[in-house]
């Protein structure tokens, strides 16, 4: 596959590039509204891959909600010699419904053969994700074929291994990551938590509004940690696990949307986040403002209108009158990646 434009992928000291053995998807929320796979597969529409995915109508542009799978790309990593960081399923979601387990193991399987890569899976449905870590790949493991329906999981410990077969743990060089727009969707973290991961990771992007990540900042055991009786009583975030590895969140990324119909991100959600990162000592990557602009924020604010070599419209396209904040539509060239005066690409 080509090489990733994605901020995120350009880990320092490897390639970044994407892995698209699946395309096709649905929507499951809003940060689904205006996704860049379903404009792009569209596009693509006249592909063999790409046909019957995408659907065009008076209601507007959608997802069929088929995927197809194509095991022709399964064997691609293998082929790449120097160490990439590897966006996997950027056009569809591994954990579809509609993925069969078997083509899942079968990457996974991939995935596990090339320790000199690293691969982010990132999904909207952590619950399909944590099945699989927790039974469908140790099954798969043991068996030699993916559970049946009949095969119910039994009482074994949530991550387990058979006497005399080996680990069958999570690879090491897979990252686990889920999608959360808003505080709404937060609770996919618990999802999340239950994948044994080496890193665990969470995409606030598009943000769509203000997000409390504290609880997954944290040990998921710390008695003190937010949402604790211990934390509610000190109304303060003084974890035992503070500066610690064993945390449900290894790795924050923050991104405004972009692309047609883009919606803008309050800079005051973005500094949330940071803020949080900052105090529970976990790395925070903000990738982009997206299409707009703010001001009162003079930094990004002069800063886009030099770049764009052109007036900024005297009428702002939206405004948040509760904070005195307004949002210009300049492009995502020129709005940037500035947040309070530098970048943020921090790693885990």
């Amino acid at each position: 596959m080509a090489k990733s434009k994605i901020e995120w992928t350009h880990r320092p000291g490897t390639i970044g590039r994407t892995w698209s053995p699946v395309v096709g998807c649905s929507k499951v929320s809003p940060g689904c509204d205006h996704c860049y796979a379903l404009r792009q597969s569209h596009r693509l529409q006249h592909a063999p891959s790409y046909q019957g995915i995408t659907i065009h109508d008076t209601a507007g542009l959608d997802w069929t909600g088929d995927v197809v799978c194509l095991p022709e790309r399964l064997s691609q990593p293998l082929a790449w010699q120097k160490p990439s960081t590897v966006f996997v399923c950027s056009m569809s979601d591994l954990f579809h419904d509609k993925v069969p387990r078997s083509f899942q193991c079968q990457m996974f399987d991939t995935m596990a053969a090339c320790p000199w890569h690293t691969f982010q899976v990132l999904t909207k449905r952590p619950g399909q994700m944590a099945y699989f870590a927790t039974w469908v790949w140790p099954y798969y493991k043991t068996y030699g074929r993916p559970p049946l329906d009949n095969d119910k999981p039994g009482r074994r410990p949530l991550w387990w291994k058979v006497e005399g077969t080996g680990d069958f743990f999570w690879p090491a060089n897979v990252w686990a990551g889920t999608s959360v727009e808003g505080q709404k969707y937060a609770p996919r973290l618990d999802c999340l938590a239950r994948v044994p991961a080496k890193v665990r990771f969470v995409s606030v992007e598009p943000m769509l509004g203000p997000v409390d990540l504290r609880k997954w900042l944290h040990d998921e055991h710390c008695s003190k940690r937010p949402g604790t009786k211990e934390f509610a009583i000190a109304g303060s975030c003084h974890c035992d696990c503070v500066g610690q590895q064993n945390k449900v969140l290894s790795w924050v990324i923050v991104g405004g949307e972009s692309g047609p119909g883009a919606r803008p991100m309050h800079p005051a959600w973005a500094r949330g986040v940071r803020d949080q990162c900052q105090a529970a000592s976990v790395p925070f990557f903000f990738k982009q403002w997206g299409e707009w602009i703010w001001a009162p924020d003079e930094l990004n604010f002069t800063r886009a209108l030099l770049w764009a070599g052109e007036k900024i419209p005297s009428s702002p396209a939206h405004q948040f009158y509760s904070t005195g904040h307004t949002a210009f539509k300049v492009g995502r060239k020129y709005a940037g990646a500035v947040l309070d005066g530098r970048e943020w690409q921090e790693w885990p």
